[in-house]
Parts: C-alpha cells; sequence; structure tokens
C-alpha cells in the first residue's frame, strides 16, 4: 500500500469557470450519496468559499471538510477528513485549465500522514467521482 498522491483526470465541456462552478457549488448533484455519513438523507452539499464543506442531510450538516483556495479562474483547494479524524486532513486540490475539449481538471488527493495506508485505498474512487460530475456538466 501506498501514501502517494491520488491523481484522477477527466476533460469536461464547459470553460475552466463553468468547469469550477460545476464542481464546487453544484457538488451536491454529482457526489454520490454512498459517500456520505447517512446516504438515505442526504440532500446536497454546502460549501463556505471561506470556511466549511459539510454533507447536507436534512436540517444536519456533516463537515468534512475547509476551503484553503477559492479561484473560479482555476483552482479550488480544501483539507479533506471524511472518514478519518479533522486533525489527521489531507487536502484535496483541483485545478481546471483550458482545453481544445473545454476544460481539463485534475484532481489531487494528498498528504497522507504515515499510517493511513488502508484510510487511503477507500479513496481510489475518484475517477468514478468525476465521471459523474462530467455527466453533470456536461
Amino acid at each position: 500500500m501506498s501514501l502517494d498522491p491520488i491523481v484522477a483526470e477527466i476533460t469536461v465541456p464547459a470553460t475552466p469557470t463553468e468547469a469550477f462552478v460545476g464542481f464546487t457549488a453544484q457538488m451536491g448533484e454529482w457526489w454520490d450519496p454512498l459517500l456520505t455519513p447517512d446516504p438515505p438523507t442526504f440532500t446536497g452539499i454546502a460549501i463556505d468559499p471561506n470556511g466549511p464543506v459539510a454533507s447536507v442531510h436534512g436540517d444536519e450538516q456533516h463537515v468534512w471538510g475547509r476551503v484553503m483556495q477559492w479561484d473560479p479562474i482555476g483552482e479550488y483547494t480544501q483539507e479533506f477528513w471524511l472518514w478519518h479524524p479533522e486533525d489527521e486532513a489531507t487536502v484535496l486540490d483541483v485545478r481546471f485549465t483550458e482545453a481544445p475539449e473545454g476544460s481539463r481538471v485534475r484532481l489531487v488527493h494528498s498528504g497522507w500522514p504515515a499510517g493511513t495506508e488502508e484510510l487511503r485505498e477507500k479513496f481510489l474512487h475518484w475517477g468514478d467521482l468525476l465521471q459523474r460530475y462530467a455527466s453533470h456538466v456536461s
């Protein structure tokens, strides 16, 4: 097992800014409910550009991240602690760049502390999530 960053990429038929909005403001529309603390009650994801990232379950929010960088022209970065303690937060960095077909979206999930190899294995699904995202923004 490894602690190397997990990298996933996809091209979407949108400008970098449109791709950014689809990834951030519309995350709750393409995120897989099975990847939340309570799938049956999942209603969306709330992202504060200056603060927390949380899955929304009715009237409750489960915070699992904090925005570090919010640049609608091309970069979104957040601390990430879904299914692990906040003090072992990893980093999710997503870049949006122009491509002939629209925008290239490159996601890097890094910062895995020693001893989290098994936990890291649970996050190898980013390619599948990016497929859901691409279908949403297409």
